[in-house]
């Protein structure tokens, strides 16, 4: 059941414009790893050049910053981007050193600026730290939260009785647990996911990679993993546990999925009669996993 509800699927890459600039020779490669997706104030934020993780640190694309209501501009003279918030502080950092201003004060960063392939990246908590966001990075699906100091989610959507907006606020809680995450096995280039809800429910799903299986359950505003367990077992359920303890629900939550496999989003239905429909959708947004299931 598990095989046929949760086929895997291909992560996609974030495919918003962004800013394109002159590489020097020096300039280093990309690191080759799995994509990170970003969630700013509760809303998925997109970008042509994936975030990644370089010696322990999240790099973000500068143009995220703006998702943040920061401003920032590059001199490509001197190689140095500056950010500007609402009341008017100023970060200088300058491509590849380790030492930034904060209003022409010099800070220590524990990364430093960088041109990757034409686009500025920058270390996400230490510039969101110096401007009063907190940043939170989820294993489970690989997802780095930043938040302003007085967001808080949205409890209607979260328990709207519209299912797309309920999913959608549901998935874009950060996912909390007690227990060390799972390590998946497979490649930096394998990027797949999957999400399933029972049905007419957004409070509760399980988020495969392919390989893991993650039950969440969601109390008010905050979301949990209660199970975690591996999917080498299949066609049985999982019997390798990381953590927490199997539902007795866990069945139920296979009778909506959604997923994204090579490029393309696919959803699948249980009818009543246990008959499965399934339907592909187009778009190229992660919140296009996230829509009405057709009757």
């Amino acid at each position: 059941m598990l095989k046929k509800m949760l086929p895997v699927s291909m992560l996609f890459l974030l495919l918003l414009p962004n800013v394109i600039l002159a590489a020097p020779a020096s300039s280093p490669a990309q690191p080759t790893t799995r994509p990170i997706q970003v969630n700013i104030n509760g809303a998925f934020i997109s970008s042509d050049s994936s975030p990644f993780i370089q010696s322990g640190r999240t790099m973000i694309p500068i143009r995220t910053l703006a998702s943040l209501g920061l401003h920032y501009s590059w001199d490509g003279i001197r190689h140095t981007v500056t950010i500007t918030n609402s009341s008017n502080d100023q970060f200088e950092m300058t491509q590849g050193q380790s030492i930034a201003y904060k209003n022409g004060e010099p800070v220590q960063m524990d990364s430093e600026a960088n041109n990757y392939n034409g686009r500025i990246m920058v270390p996400a908590k230490f510039v969101s730290e110096a401007f009063g966001y907190s940043v939170y990075y989820e294993k489970i699906r690989e997802i780095i939260f930043i938040q302003s100091r007085n967001f808080t989610p949205d409890t209607q959507a979260i328990h709207s009785a519209d299912l797309k907006q309920a999913r959608l606020a549901a998935i874009s809680l950060p996912v909390r647990y007690s227990f060390k995450p799972g390590t998946s096995v497979q490649s930096d280039q394998s990027h797949y996911y999957s999400y399933a809800f029972a049905s007419k429910d957004a409070t509760r799903y399980a988020y495969s990679n392919g390989e893991i299986t993650t039950v969440v359950e969601i109390a008010g505003t905050t979301a949990t993993a209660i199970w975690q367990a591996s999917e080498a077992d299949i066609p049985g359920y999982p019997a390798t546990t990381f953590g927490g303890v199997q539902p007795a629900y866990i069945s139920d939550l296979f009778q909506d999925s959604f997923s994204y496999n090579k490029g393309v989003y696919s959803g699948y239905h249980t009818l009543s009669d246990g008959t499965v429909t399934t339907f592909k959708f187009p778009g190229l947004s992660y919140t296009e996993l996230i829509r009405a299931i057709p009757e």
